[in-house]
């Protein structure tokens, strides 16, 4: 009888059946979700653009109607902090009422995209099995819970630090008998790109912020207690702990205290980190 020849293996196999006898299985990488990222920037974008565009344009009316020149006259401050309390209020409201819903899609999209980063990061630990990744466990809740009130806040306080500085340079000023309109609106759209540079930030701080939780709270639920970290290799300006860190392992409920202020973090949590998780499960040690 011919003996019938095993079906050759296939790569993804294969890296299974090495793990397991190295007595370590790894996962891949749990990557953050740019295009969600750029979905909260974008729409932050939208949310600060008309009021970039309001205030200038009101400020400007007033420097033309009432000249700097005539600063000592009481008219010109009276005037600019009725306008500038007419925007503010209107725009107060504005991002008050917008943020929950900014903050439901991004999250509902984070969420999502760990769950589908998580499955398919455990068909290669696990050599192929399906694992439910989709339940939400109760402490992930909470996360998002909290994730949703911190965001929120941040949202509000770009309009509050905006109007905070356009306020400030405006009586500024004033208090200096005028410094021309050219210069006025030179500081305004100075002060309106900081607001816009701190709204990149946080949309894609606060995505990978959200995105750790998420896995570490999916990745325990599912008993994997384990994650290798992996440094990023990328930017300008790299933390030499967080490269240090590159390929250890780590339990996640004692994550390495490697924050900027020697703090516990996760890949992804400290500012601009592109660090990333990778689960992993290790034989005769306690998961």
């Amino acid at each position: 009888m011919r003996k019938l020849k095993r079906p050759p293996l296939t790569p993804k196999r294969k890296d299974y059946l090495d793990s397991r006898a190295k007595g370590m299985l790894i996962g891949k990488p749990l990557h953050y979700p740019a295009a969600v990222a750029e979905r909260y920037q974008h729409a932050l974008e939208r949310l600060i653009s008309p009021m970039l565009k309001e205030y200038e344009r009101e400020l400007n009316t007033l420097w033309t109607e009432l000249s700097p020149e005539i600063a000592q006259d009481a008219s010109l401050t009276s005037q600019a902090r009725m306008r500038l309390a007419k925007l503010k209020a209107k725009f107060d409201k504005l991002f008050r009422l917008s943020a929950p819903t900014i903050v439901d899609r991004v999250l509902n999209g984070v969420d999502k995209h760990s769950a589908l980063s998580l499955k398919e990061s455990l068909m290669k630990l696990t050599g192929g099995v399906t694992l439910t990744t989709s339940i939400m466990p109760a402490a992930l809740k909470e996360s998002m819970k909290a994730s949703t009130i911190e965001n929120v806040a941040l949202i509000k306080s770009i309009q509050a630090k905006y109007h905070e500085r356009i306020e400030s340079a405006v009586m500024r000023s004033i208090q200096r008998g005028g410094e021309g309109r050219k210069t006025i609106i030179d500081e305004i759209r100075s002060i309106g790109k900081v607001s816009e540079r701190r709204a990149k930030l946080i949309s894609s701080d606060q995505t990978r912020k959200a995105t750790a939780a998420s896995n570490k709270f999916r990745s325990e639920a599912l008993g994997i207690k384990k994650f290798k970290w992996v440094h990023s290799r990328g930017g300008v300006d790299q933390r030499i702990k967080h490269l240090n860190a590159d390929g250890n392992i780590y339990s996640y409920d004692d994550p390495p205290k490697i924050g900027d202020k020697g703090e516990a973090v996760l890949p992804g949590e400290a500012i601009n980190c592109r660090c990333v998780a990778v689960p992993v499960i290790e034989w005769g040690q306690d998961n």
